[in-house]
Parts: C-alpha cells; sequence; structure tokens
C-alpha cells in the first residue's frame, strides 16, 4: 500500500508512545519483580517482525510467469524483485492479474477438454496445465529455431490443424519443475497468524499498536488473497516446454502470432581476420551474430 512507506516514518513516534513515559510528575521505580518485559518493545523489535512477516507474504506470494528464452539470471531476478515490490506498495494490482490469470487458466483447461477427448483421466487438462500454458509454458519451434511463446488459444488451434502435436506434459510434470509448495506457503501463512496473534493479544491488554503493524497485516492479508487464486500456479520454471512445427507443413506468417520472437542477424564476411583480435593468425573470418528478442503483436 502507499501508506506503507508513511507507516514506516511514523513508527517512531508511535514505538515510543508504548514506552513508559519519563515526563510525568513521578518516575515509577523499576522492579524485576512488577514489570513486564514482554510489553516493552524497541523500535526495531516492530521493524523486525513486520518485516519478516511482509517478506514472508510478498516473496512467496509472487508467482512470476515463465521468462523468455533469451532473459538472464540478472533479468530474472530484478524481474521477480519489481514484482514483489508491486505487491507490497499496490497489493492490488497483483491480485487483479491473479484474478485474471486464474479465470484464463480455467477456461483454458476446459477449452482443450472439451475440445480434445482424452482416452483417460490422467490426459486431461487440470487447472495446473491452464496456468502453465497461460504463463508462457509452451514455445514454438520452426525448423529447429524458437519462433513463438504461444498462447493457449494458438496452441489449441494449432493442434486441431494437425502443425504441431498436442503436448503430453503431465501435471506431475509440470508440479515436479516447479520450485514452490505447499509448505512454502503454509510457513508463510503461520507467520501471518502468529502476527495477527501478537497483534489481538496487545489489543486486548489495552496496548498500544502502531500504524507501521496495520498497515503490516492489510498488505499481508491482500497477499493470501493472490494465495488462494494462485495456488495451484507453478512457481519459478526457468524453462519452457518445446513444440515443434511439422515439416511438411507451411510456417505461420511472420507477425501472425501474439508472442513472437525477433532475430536481427549480423553478418561479417570477406574481411581480413588480423584486423580482429581473437582472428589475428586466419586469412578470412566469416561471423554471424544473432540478437535475441520478443514482440508482442498489437
Amino acid at each position: 500500500m502507499i501508506l506503507l512507506l508513511y507507516a514506516v516514518l511514523s513508527c517512531i513516534p508511535f514505538g515510543c508512545a508504548s514506552l513508559p513515559s519519563l515526563n510525568d510528575t513521578y518516575i515509577h521505580t523499576l522492579d524485576s519483580s512488577t514489570c513486564a518485559p514482554s510489553n516493552a518493545r524497541t523500535l526495531w523489535d516492530i521493524l523486525w517482525s513486520c518485516g519478516l512477516t511482509l517478506f514472508a507474504c510478498t516473496w512467496t506470494a509472487v508467482h512470476p510467469d515463465i521468462p523468455d528464452i533469451y532473459h538472464g539470471v540478472v533479468r530474472k531476478f530484478f524481474s521477480r524483485l519489481g514484482l514483489m515490490i508491486t505487491t507490497l506498495f499496490a497489493p492490488e494490482v497483483t491480485i487483479t492479474w491473479a484474478v485474471m490469470q486464474f479465470l484464463s487458466a480455467r477456461d483454458a483447461a476446459k477449452k482443450f477438454n472439451d475440445a480434445i477427448d482424452a482416452p483417460c483421466a490422467h490426459d486431461r487438462w487440470t487447472l495446473v496445465h491452464g496456468f502453465f500454458a497461460d504463463m508462457g509454458g509452451f514455445v514454438l519451434y520452426v525448423d529447429g529455431e524458437p519462433r513463438a511463446r504461444l498462447t493457449p488459444s494458438e496452441l489449441l488451434r494449432f493442434v486441431h490443424e494437425g502443425s504441431v502435436e498436442m503436448p503430453t506434459i503431465t501435471e506431475a510434470e509440470i508440479e515436479d519443475r516447479s520450485k514452490g509448495d505447499g509448505i512454502s506457503k503454509c510457513v508463510a501463512i503461520l507467520q501471518l497468524v502468529w502476527f495477527v496473534i501478537q497483534l489481538i493479544a496487545r489489543y486486548a491488554q489495552g496496548l498500544p499498536v502502531t500504524l507501521l503493524e496495520i498497515d503490516t497485516l492489510g498488505v499481508a492479508t491482500l497477499a493470501c488473497i493472490v494465495y488462494g487464486f494462485w495456488w495451484k500456479k507453478p512457481k519459478d520454471i526457468g524453462h519452457p516446454s518445446i513444440v515443434h512445427w511439422k515439416s511438411e507443413v507451411t510456417a505461420p506468417l511472420p507477425g501472425s502470432l501474439a508472442f513472437e520472437y525477433y532475430r536481427y542477424v549480423i553478418n561479417i564476411t570477406s574481411r581480413a581476420c588480423s584486423d580482429l583480435p581473437a582472428f589475428k593468425y586466419g586469412n578470412t573470418c566469416n561471423i554471424r551474430v544473432y540478437v535475441w528478442g520478443n514482440c508482442r503483436r498489437r
């Protein structure tokens, strides 16, 4: 939420308010038999408790899509970090995305099961398959080179036309690729439950609660809503499944797919290799440079 930054800045006066004041007309005598150390919290105690709860909820709640084939480790990390920051300061955006992806995955699984008569229940698509297809799980290869990241509707159309074979990946194989499981999500939920119990206990004892803790409770609660819609979505899958285009079928025209890869080819020919340090002792060189990218059709 936007109030999170303000809550952090306001935490100091609220935290100090929970400590005994020294500006009264008399000073209380500290006695180890009567004081309650558990009621006195420092600023760092509040920040640590709230920060740990926020990190546990937002980091585990984020389920990024499968990265493109040309994305490196650094770009994957910052992409996930950006999603975490979005969930932290604007959880409504992440909730909207999770709801839309849940509905799209459920619709994709239903369309595949209605269109393709699977001989047994093991071959039918589940919600996990729908999420996998919607998050970029299938990449089309034409003549041994990546052509596009297929949407569920494009994959279904190509299977109907006989241009590609129906992917045979099972739900167990998808879950095996996933880096997340129910245990990690339950641990984050338990951290939230413990945080809520602490707030309830302080409220029951008449002790003050900081604005940062209230905002943390709100963000963590919204993160749990994201858990519900993304519970079946695979997490942190590094590579998609390859779908090969049949050689006897004419390849799709450039620009006809939603998420196509483009490639710049730079040829360096007929140049004395002595001009290049890497080819100092050669006579001629023929260098081809590929620059990959991704383009979404408007």
